[in-house]
């Protein structure tokens, strides 16, 4: 009688663990099944690849190669700058002292009867008065006033600057206002240019428009440069 109770209750354990084996790996076969269901074949088409793929375009389309010419201005802008900010203290302690006119010291000027150059666009009034040789610089008188309805603003980091052959040239503004105010008032200032870039050039020009709106078109055309 013992025996049979104990053949009985190994039979049932054994029924048990069956089912249970079976039950766990059904269960592992649908967990399976559902993870499957998010993995998708690779497209191994190597058109349909390159067809949706965007193409290369917009601001960043490429590399631009920036021209010797224009390293050369920017390194011009850069001593001209830190040149004028070495010599400030020299020049304020020098200032109160009077000397001689040296008449033939004085700068180069072209002929007066061809100025004043001047263009007004919108009520604002670009002109050169004077023009002259200052050292190693084409130095530029330049009135600027705005008779208009607003006051305007400029960057003359934009000011475009060409000789007669069409060639890009650096100036370095001095003195020039940052705002125009609409109040007719005349503003003076001077636009150096290195003579050294000004090789065999009969004269030059000169564009300059608002910023950032850059509605004003101001253009100086045939201004006579002097060496």
């Amino acid at each position: 009688m013992n025996l049979k109770l104990t053949l009985l209750l190994i039979a049932s354990i054994l029924l048990m663990m069956l089912a249970g084996g079976s039950a766990s790996a059904y269960i592992g076969y649908l967990m399976g099944r559902e993870a499957l269901k998010v993995v998708t074949q690779p497209d191994i088409n190597s058109e349909r690849s390159l067809d949706k793929k965007k193409p290369l375009g917009g601001p960043y389309k490429g590399l631009k190669i920036i021209k010797e010419r224009e390293i050369l201005i920017n390194v011009y802008n850069y001593m001209e700058a830190k040149k004028k900010r070495s010599s400030f203290t020299e020049q304020s302690l020098s200032s109160s002292l009077v000397e001689p006119v040296d008449l033939e010291s004085e700068p180069n000027s072209v002929d007066p009867q061809n100025f004043p150059i001047s263009h007004n666009s919108g009520g604002v009034t670009f002109e050169v008065s004077q023009a002259q040789r200052e050292g190693s610089s084409l130095t530029l008188n330049v009135n600027m006033r705005n008779e208009g309805m607003k006051s305007v603003k400029f960057l003359y980091s934009f000011l475009d600057v060409r000789d007669d052959r069409g060639r890009p040239l650096s100036a370095i503004a001095d003195g020039l206002p940052g705002e125009l105010p609409a109040n007719g008032e005349n503003f003076s200032g001077k636009l150096r240019i290195p003579v050294s870039l000004l090789d065999k050039s009969q004269n030059i020009s000169l564009t300059l428009t608002d910023y950032p709106e850059q509605k004003l078109q101001l253009k100086l055309e045939k201004i006579p440069v002097t060496r």
